[in-house]
């Protein structure tokens, strides 16, 4: 991996009961070079809160499933 990839945990399939390892993977995806009066931030936290285990799930919901 280079300076110019990130890693990516992507939603692999749906869990079906506890999440598992199996339910997700780990992708390199390259960065973009920012365009003339874009930037590029390096994100220091992130947050899992409960509601996202709602969008792993097809079921309806108020808040659209996240996609495979």
């Amino acid at each position: 991996m280079c300076e110019t990839d990130k890693q990516c945990l992507v939603l692999a399939s749906r869990p079906v009961g506890r999440q598992r390892l199996s339910d997700f993977r780990l992708e390199l995806a390259a960065i973009p070079t920012p365009a003339e009066r874009e930037v590029l931030l390096r994100t220091l936290d992130l947050s899992l809160d409960p509601y996202m285990r709602g969008r792993m799930s097809a079921a309806q919901s108020y808040a659209a499933p996240a996609g495979l």
